[in-house]
């Protein structure tokens, strides 16, 4: 039974990390997330062990052990419907909550149910003299967490980066039916009728569409086709559920996004001295803004953090990024990057790492922005991008607060006038020397110091960085 125990728990693990990955199209990474597929799973786990004890008390066989395998392996089959179902044409219009729980529940309750319907069922089979009982409960058991550690990191650092969600769920069902199969061994009928359903439901599931063009350890990336304001045809990156990029392959000076376009503007004062300057940009996403600069200041030095190498194979083979570009690319983590140095001090740096609601919140923290300017020049400009909405507001009152810790002059750009209410992105300006203003129209000074009185925060810290929390109510709202 041991063997049985660890590849039960193994596949649960499989799939509850799955769960998280095939969830992200359509509610994204969030703590809600997360929170939804953890609950479902446990949900699954607290049903599945009490209906697991109360059928080992009333029918120990190989035959029903078996028959639990296999349902598990059909609910896990049927996992990739479900999601495709839900997240599509079921919960788009709920609000974010009921609609995670919707998703995590109708595709992995049903597995982590019958999942753990086995380990009850193993110890009773395995236990033939009650003195036996706690020993016995006891290694399958750890053999059962071993499982769990196994599939973890299995599922986590191998299987999801080379053969993607999709194919792992189906793989995980297959192999559980089969599974199940060979532990009812000697009951035809039930081999008969259950391998029809496994071709059915397999030949099915070949023909479901693909909800990522390419998925990574990090992303499910795709692309659509769509075009600009003025006609022209642009390509629209999305990594997971959010809208990262819009690219024009044609012309790299269009820049789709108003606060590229304020970047833009932020080179060009800058620029006017000398166009040699160096740049550094904290995520690459579409490469909009290093392929502007690339085109537009050929003298300029671009150097690209991407963390996951699948986004730029991704630029190069599908949005036009040229193998013979002069943008430099680092594929890892920003923080460890400029923690390595080696590089001549950067004129500019760009953080565009924090996509919607997706924060790193280690390169949030107050030690994050002194080793970040330790590696700029000493009238070096940090610009960076964040999502918040003014009715909460936390989270950009503890940027404004953790970027004043270090720098002399923080400026906040809205866009508009004033910090107004809703969803907005929000560009954010720090560098000790005063941040020209001749094509910016900064927020007054006055005003951000109104808006830091009225949302109370603490500089954000490497021990404590709530941003998750912050943005939890316009998370919300959004979705």
């Amino acid at each position: 039974m041991a063997p049985i125990v660890f590849l039960a728990s193994f596949c649960l693990m499989l799939v509850q990390i799955v769960a998280g990955r095939a969830l992200a199209p359509f509610v994204g990474t969030s703590v809600y997330a997360w929170t939804g597929v953890i609950g479902a799973t446990l949900a699954g786990l607290i049903f599945g062990s009490a209906a697991g004890g109360y059928l080992a008390d009333r029918d120990a066989s190989r035959k029903s052990l078996g028959q639990v395998l296999m349902c598990a392996g059909v609910a896990t089959l049927l996992s990739n419907l479900v999601i495709l179902l839900t997240g599509e044409y079921i919960a788009g219009s709920m609000p974010l909550v009921m609609r995670v729980w919707l998703m995590s529940i109708g595709a992995f309750f049903p597995a982590a149910y019958f999942l753990a319907m086995v380990s009850p069922l193993a110890a009773r089979l395995s236990v033939h003299e009650l003195g036996d009982a706690g020993r016995i409960v006891g290694r399958l058991s750890a053999i059962g967490a071993v499982g769990n550690i196994a599939g973890v990191l299995l599922a986590a650092y191998v299987l999801i980066p080379v053969i993607g969600t999709k194919a792992l769920l189906t793989g995980v069902a297959v192999g559980l039916i089969c599974l199940g199969i060979g532990v009812a061994s000697g009951h035809a009928l039930w081999k008969n009728r259950l391998m029809f359903l496994v071709l059915l439901f397999l030949v099915a599931d070949l023909f479901l569409p693909r909800v990522c063009q390419t998925e990574t350890a990090y992303y499910c990336i795709r692309v659509i086709e769509t075009r600009n304001t003025a006609g022209a045809p642009v390509e629209i990156l999305r990594l997971d559920h959010l809208v990262h990029s819009y690219v024009n392959q044609v012309d790299p000076r269009d820049l789709g996004y108003g606060y590229e376009r304020e970047y833009a503007n932020l080179i060009s004062n800058r620029a006017v001295t000398s166009t040699a300057f160096s740049a550094l940009f904290i995520g690459g996403g579409g490469y909009v803004l290093p392929r502007y600069i690339e085109a537009e200041y050929p003298h300029a030095t671009s150097v690209v953090a991407e963390i996951d190498p699948g986004v730029t194979a991704f630029n190069h083979a599908s949005l036009g990024l040229s193998s013979t570009t002069t943008i430099m690319t680092r594929n890892e983590d920003a923080r460890q990057y400029v923690l390595r140095g080696g590089d001549p001090p950067f004129d500019f740096v760009f953080g565009d790492a924090f996509n919607d609601f997706s924060v790193p919140t280690h390169l949030t923290t107050v030690e994050f922005q002194r080793l970040l300017k330790s590696r700029m020049k000493p009238d070096g400009i940090y610009a960076l991008n964040i999502i918040d909405d003014a009715r909460y507001g936390k989270f950009l009152a503890a940027m404004i607060r953790t970027l004043s810790a270090v720098w002399k002059h923080v400026e906040v750009d809205t866009q508009a006038p004033t910090i107004i209410a809703g969803r907005n992105t929000v560009v954010l300006f720090a560098s000790d020397d005063p941040i020209p203003t001749s094509t910016l129209e900064f927020v007054s000074h006055e005003e951000v110091e109104a808006f830091l009185k009225d949302h109370v925060t603490p500089i954000l810290t490497d021990d404590f960085a709530p941003t998750d929390r912050y943005l939890a109510p316009v998370f919300k709202d959004a979705y």
